[in-house]
């Protein structure tokens, strides 16, 4: 069962009725079912290593919880006790996902022919962080530990978040999951609102970029310069529009229910710095990353090279979490090594645009240090979307040779897939998300579309599903489960 799919449409209209129906003790009963049979779609096996990894970290919370207040131990047992629970996270996770490179390791240095690989249960990499996250609050004393061995499972399970994020932390979903909601109509058709926008980022925009995406990344080989080039620049269009879609889909259902999840982007190609891009990209990745890694190894508390080192070390960490392969550790060093190296020559660029005169707070300034910034992450986009090494290598050959810049006017860019109007319409979606994301960052959007009347409200839905459905990607190539945060 897909976001994208008349099943779970149907799934989630049944959902609201009985969730609202019933008493509102008994509510948390009626998600919790709802996201068994949700996971359940996707094989029985993964059910039950949700709920064996979920009883684990909730067990051993709990009895970390007890040994810490009632029988007082000394530190280093509890310690240990919470690094175990925290390795039965994080160690089998990244023993799943590497398990393919171990294997072919092996292979290279034995001369053997392994070929077994795990399957990755649907969604664990999120339901993994989240479990960590339980059991390190649980440890420092800052939330207590969940009683209700069903109640975490629901915490765990929820299906609005549990295939692709946001991480959510224990604290700040407990009391939504768990006392009850009346209906809201406010933010009931908020949630709609936001559910509509977010199938208009994913079918209209990211499902067209990915044909062009597909077949220049596929067939590298084949193409040179500006093809390249523009794949590229579309992959990132493509990845933003899919993943804040999806978290727009699944944020607009969970609000359906009265519950508000963690905001995953602030506008990130908006940035001027990689640190700032970062602080405004899955914004609840990388705020794990510094509460639970970051911070733990020292921060920037112990000097420059320590916090340096601690930056690379969270940023590789990061490129192991999305996949197997050295090209994600690259991706990850690449986007570390530019808040290294930025942070190392900032006096000096300050000193020298002081120097020859220039204004850093003005704002040809600003659309240079976004320009920079967006060129930087763009470079590490190839090696995140290359299917090897050697294939983002021959990638940025082919991009640098043979240029060929009459492909925008002799009609031979039109031949990938995408015509002149499917370019339009990409640089229009484009540029309206972009002007939203603007605003919205500004004003309350919600509040001034609910303020204004309701022919005019009439009026904007019905363009949006006209759009919708004029434009949205559909036919035989269409394939609505190829959601990108799906894979990690």
């Amino acid at each position: 069962m897909t976001y994208i799919s008349y099943t779970f449409v149907l799934f989630v209209i049944l959902t609201i009725i009985i969730y609202y129906t019933v008493n509102k003790k008994w509510q948390w009963a009626v998600l919790l079912t709802a996201s068994i049979i949700f996971y359940l779609c996707s094989g029985p096996v993964f059910l039950i290593y949700l709920v064996l990894f979920s009883f684990a970290t909730w067990y051993g919370a709990k009895k970390l919880e007890e040994r810490r207040i009632s029988k007082p131990v000394s530190e280093k047992l509890l310690k240990l006790l919470t690094a175990f629970l925290i390795f039965l996270n994080i160690g089998i996770l990244m023993l799943l996902k590497w398990s393919g490179m171990e294997f072919a390791l092996i292979n290279r240095l034995f001369g053997t022919s392994l070929a077994w690989r795990f399957i990755m249960p649907l969604g664990m990499s999120f339901f993994t962080f989240q479990n960590t996250s339980y059991v390190i609050d649980v440890y420092r004393g800052e939330i207590p530990a969940e009683r209700n061995f069903f109640h975490y499972l629901l915490y765990a399970s929820y299906f609005p978040y549990i295939v692709s994020g946001p991480i959510n932390r224990y604290g700040k979903m407990e009391h939504q999951l768990f006392g009850g909601n009346s209906f809201d109509k406010d933010r009931f058709y908020q949630g709609l609102m936001r559910i509509l926008w977010g199938y208009l980022k994913e079918m209209v925009i990211a499902d067209r970029a990915a044909i062009f995406v597909e077949e220049v990344f596929g067939h590298h080989y084949m193409y040179r310069g500006l093809f390249i080039l523009i794949a590229v620049l579309l992959f990132s269009l493509q990845l933003y529009m899919d993943f804040s879609g999806c978290m727009d889909i699944v944020m607009g259902v969970s609000e359906l229910f009265g519950v508000s999840m963690t905001e995953n982007f602030y506008a990130p190609y908006g940035a001027t710095t990689t640190a700032e891009f970062w602080r405004r990209w899955h914004v609840s990745l990388t705020s794990w990353f510094r509460d639970y890694l970051y911070i733990p190894l020292g921060g920037n508390r112990k000097g420059k090279i320590h916090k340096y080192i601690n930056v690379m070390i969270v940023f590789l960490f990061c490129g192991m979490w999305h996949g197997a392969g050295v090209t994600f550790l690259i991706w990850g060093g690449l986007n570390g090594l530019y808040q290294v190296v930025g942070d190392m020559t900032a006096g000096v660029r300050k000193k020298a645009c002081r120097l020859i005169g220039l204004d850093e707070d003005s704002h040809g300034a600003q659309v240079r240090k976004k320009l920079v910034t967006t060129v930087l992450i763009e470079f590490g986009w190839l090696f995140f979307r290359a299917e090897g090494l050697k294939e983002a290598f021959e990638m940025l050959r082919r991009m640098f040779t043979g240029w060929n810049p009459w492909i925008l006017t002799d009609g031979t860019l039109y031949q990938v897939g995408l015509d002149i109007w499917d370019f339009l319409i990409l640089i229009v979606g484009a540029v309206c998300v972009g002007w939203v994301s603007r605003v919205s960052s500004r004003k309350d959007l919600h509040h001034l579309f609910v303020s204004q009347s309701w022919l005019y409200q009439l009026l904007i839905i019905s363009a949006s599903l006209v759009i919708w459905y004029l434009f949205g990607i559909y036919g035989p190539g269409f394939d609505p489960a190829d959601f990108i945060y799906f894979d990690f």
